[in-house]
């Protein structure tokens, strides 16, 4: 076997497909397979690039120089100044010629030996081109050789297998044996979480002659896969009509579609294919079409769109798609049902639509949000008879835009007298179900009695609950999980967490390390840290891998909760704590004062003192009420903990806070005196505007203080600045300031408004759920909120159209009180500053928050907006608000 090896591994390094397939053939299945366990040992030798020593440049000839007239050369600061004589200018010249020969001498020789480097480097691809070809080759069986070209990096490199390995594989194993192996291939292209080479793959099956790909999986890596010239390769392709249909019908191919170089080469390729007539036009529609009406993400229906539209389909052939354009009214993208709507009107024109298909098209243009698809099909109403049209106009009427239940009761209004008495009985029969403006027109239009108003919801501050009870070893096992795999961002959860590994550290570690053990992940971190710690184990290694890389600058908050792990972590190590001051007693994060006042008197009597940092969270999560005998008992603490827990209670502090401008919003800054350094943030509002990275312990931060929330949303406040109107941003922190206790203020105010106006619709509505549950606290005004709303609208720093929703839930569900604080400080500001999108909604949420009797509140503008002649919207809800205001 010597000598076959070495003549294996020369024909390696020669990266000799041809050579080594010859080589293989000739063996028999027990020599190839003999040959296998040294292949997977072996590495092929690098190649080394060649020297490049190119020629020195030729000497430059002396320049020749006029000896009359003038002439002009450029100056070089390396030659310094040039001189007058001729002679000494001749020199100057010629010696700027030789360093401009010299510089382009380097650039040739460093252009040569990057080529030789590149070349060396396609030799060594090349061999393990070559060396892939004899481990699969040797490979006994397909089965096993598909094996072998998917095994994960722990079992072995991969192998580099390409289109180019396909003749000699099947040279040496017969067409046989390499239709079991692209058989094979081509079912592992379907799993998402291997890689499959595809181009090697194809090549083998279309050498085998094993017909075109057949699985989701694999028709999605035929897409993605670049060719020089598609249009071209598919024309020829006998593939590519089994293939087309997967386009528009699997949701896998339809995603490589419109991904990478897919997405710039096919739809060019199919509309020149379609032009050429390879493709049926009408098929091509249909699919398009189909692919639409199967919904899905704007990514990725939008270059399904794109190419319905660039071929321009004309009216003949959508009459043949008439349901699935009525269909694609209900569609997400707005853009999608605008299409679908332009066309079957475009066909009712030509030829007019039956009665049930414009009731279905009434329905779905009625329940739409946009305003304008939905004013453009009241206004094709007005042409149309309403008979057979009513269940359509109820939806209407129940819109969740007043605007535009209003405007249907115009068109009812407009065309009454048209209408059957069976119709209007119908529409009596919907006044008990509607509600306001709409409900007391179309009551007086109808001659019936309006609905009597539904009472307000009650808002009830509650107190916070209690926190779950603390975990056992199994639901500890759980909720670690969740953090290792999907982050620490329940700060309930990340209590838990630290009670259950103190208590798991401090009971049977053995059995804590056979349930939290193989939990542990192998990158470091302080999580893995902190559990190995809990279970006496060593923490992954650091090998130091991301130091390398940029990490901005941590903010405080951050480095607060990271040192309080940290330091958990070093204490598991020496001499876990009997238990942690700082683990709430509410879901809020207040802790009982009681209870830590008795783990400090225990540690005086037990000789052990808490962590700094555990203090420190303890403190800041006390309560603002303490009874007055813990407050006596804390001053008869005398350990360093005990005496800066009694200061605390004695003194307390209340953060100063203030509005200032940076970077093009309005930045809450934080006066910290009196409160710990871990709530300093000294930076400016400059530096505190610029947004540096994603911060991902925002969620946690309103529980590290509870009692201050004002100093909290101080330092939120930045981040939901930066977030409103790009970047993913979380709810869980609004929920925690609801739930906080404390005086508001400015933070608090520019914070709220930014949400309320965050481009993401769960954050507006998480911050329309906090501004209820703080309309319930007695203390709350969310003036301040609507100040803020004005003054960012009015500089069109949000947009305002976004606070309409959540301020409405909030009316909804009874804080109503709240929402005209909002209304009536945001208007002053606003109405002065001219008509814009989204102020005739909140004037009219206004209008339905103003309290009853009337209200002397003064709003600038509002009696000369309502004295306008016309009825547009902002007209007709501004005299709407100056009735409720007068009345």
């Amino acid at each position: 076997m010597g000598d076959l090896w070495r003549d294996m591994c020369a024909r390696i390094d020669d990266a000799d497909l041809d050579a080594l397939a010859d080589l293989l053939a000739g063996l028999d299945a027990d020599a190839r397979a003999a040959l296998l366990p040294a292949l997977d040992g072996h590495t092929p030798t690098r190649a080394v690039a060649e020297p490049v020593v190119p020629p020195p440049p030729e000497p430059e000839p002396e320049p020749e120089l006029p000896t009359a007239g003038s002439f002009a050369f450029v100056m070089s600061a390396e030659d310094g100044p040039p001189p007058r004589d001729l002679e000494g200018i001749r020199a100057y010249v010629a010696r700027q010629r030789l360093r401009k020969r010299e510089r382009r001498w380097e650039s040739d020789k460093r252009h040569l030996e990057w080529q030789a480097s590149r070349l060396a480097a396609q030799l060594t691809e090349r061999r393990q081109e070559a060396l892939a070809m004899a481990v699969v080759a040797c490979t006994p069986t397909a089965t096993e050789a598909v094996r072998r070209l998917h095994r994960p990096w722990r079992l072995g490199p991969s192998l580099r297998v390409t289109p180019e390995l396909a003749p000699g594989l099947l040279r040496v194993r017969g067409a046989t044996w390499g239709a079991a192996l692209a058989r094979g291939m081509a079912r592992r292209a379907g799993s998402r979480s291997r890689f499959t080479p595809w181009p090697f793959t194809e090549a083998l099956m279309r050498a085998v002659g094993a017909g075109p790909p057949d699985t989701p999986g694999a028709v999605a890596r035929y897409v993605e896969m670049w060719r020089p010239s598609l249009a071209s390769f598919l024309a020829a392709d006998p593939w590519f009509d089994q293939v087309l249909p997967y386009l528009f019908d699997d949701d896998r191919v339809a995603a490589a579609f419109v991904t990478g170089v897919a997405r710039r080469d096919w739809p060019p390729a199919l509309l020149e294919l379609t032009a050429s007539g390879r493709v049926d036009r009408e098929m091509l529609i249909r699919g398009c079409l189909r692919r639409l009406r199967a919904g899905g993400r704007k990514g990725l229906l939008q270059p399904y769109f794109d190419l319905l539209n660039q071929l321009a389909p004309s009216t003949d052939e959508l009459a043949r798609h008439r349901q699935e354009l009525t269909g694609l009214l209900t569609a997400s993208m707005s853009t999608v049902a605008d299409f679908a709507y332009t066309s079957l009107q475009a066909l009712h024109w030509v030829s007019e639509l039956d009665q049930v298909t414009l009731a279905e098209i009434t329905r779905s243009m009625l329940s739409r949000q946009e305003k304008k698809l939905v004013r453009a099909h009241l206004a094709w109403l007005r042409r149309l008879p309403l008979e057979d049209l009513l269940d359509g106009l109820v939806v209407g009427l129940h819109h969740p835009v007043p605007e535009l239940g209003e405007r249907t009761v115009d068109l009812i209004q407009a065309r009454l007298s048209t209408l059957s008495e069976a119709a209007r009985e119908r529409l009596r029969a919907e006044v008990p179900a509607l509600d306001g403006v709409v409900a007391q027109r179309l009551a007086a239009l109808l001659g019936t009695a309006p609905p009597a108003p539904a009472p307000a919801p009650t808002l009830v501050a509650e107190p916070p609950a209690e926190m779950p009870s603390p975990l056992d070893l199994g639901a500890l096992a759980g909720e670690l999980a969740i953090v290792l795999r999907r982050g620490d961002d329940d700060p309930i959860r990340h209590e838990l967490v630290l009670d259950g590994l103190v208590r798991a550290a401090c009971g049977d570690r053995t059995e804590a390390a056979r349930v939290l053990g193989p939990l542990i992940p192998q990158w470091p971190g302080l999580w893995p840290a902190l559990v190995s710690a809990a279970i006496e184990r060593d923490a992954p290694p650091d090998r130091g891998w991301y130091h390398t890389s940029y990490r901005p600058e941590p903010h405080p908050m951050t480095v607060f909760v990271e040192r309080r792990l940290a330091e958990l972590t070093a204490r598991l190590v020496s001499a876990p704590p009997v238990a942690l001051l700082a683990t709430p007693a509410t879901v809020a994060g207040h802790v009982d004062p009681a209870r830590v006042l008795r783990l400090l008197q225990e540690a005086e009597r037990d000789g052990w003192q808490p962590g700094e940092a555990d203090l420190t969270q303890a403190i800041l999560r006390l309560p603002r009420q303490v009874d007055a005998a813990v407050r006596t008992a804390a001053t008869r603490l005398v350990s360093p903990a005990g005496r800066r827990f009694a200061d605390w209670l004695a003194a307390g502090a209340e953060p100063k806070t203030w509005v200032e401008e940076a970077g093009g919003r309005r930045i809450a800054m934080l006066d910290p005196a009196g409160l710990p350094a871990e709530l300093a943030d000294p930076r400016s509002a400059s530096a505190r505007a610029r947004r540096t990275s994603q911060v991902r312990t925002l969620d946690l931060w309103p529980m590290v203080a509870p009692s201050h929330r004002e100093a909290i949303a101080a330092q939120l406040q930045p981040h939901v600045a930066a977030r409103v109107d790009q970047g993913n941003a979380g709810t869980g922190f609004l929920t925690g300031l609801a739930a906080a206790d404390g005086p508001a203020g400015p933070a608090m105010s520019v914070t709220l408004a930014y949400a309320l106006a965050n481009h993401r619709q769960t954050v507006r509505l998480a911050a329309g759920d906090a501004l209820i549950t703080l309309a319930a606290r007695p203390d709350w005004d969310s003036s301040g909120v609507g100040t803020e709303v004005g003054t960012l609208a009015a500089t069109n720093r949000i947009v305002l159209q976004r606070v309409v929703q959540p301020l409405a839930e909030a009316l909804k569900a009874g804080a109503r009180d709240a929402v005209w604080q909002v209304t009536s400080a945001a208007l002053p500001i606003l109405l002065p500053a001219g008509p814009r999108a989204g102020l005739p909604d909140l004037v009219d949420l206004a209008a339905g928050a103003a309290p009853d009797g009337g209200h002397s509140a003064g709003l600038p503008g509002l009696a000369a907006l309502a004295a306008r002649p016309g009825r547009s919207r902002l007209t007709v809800t501004a005299r709407r608000l100056a009735a409720r205001m007068t009345t």
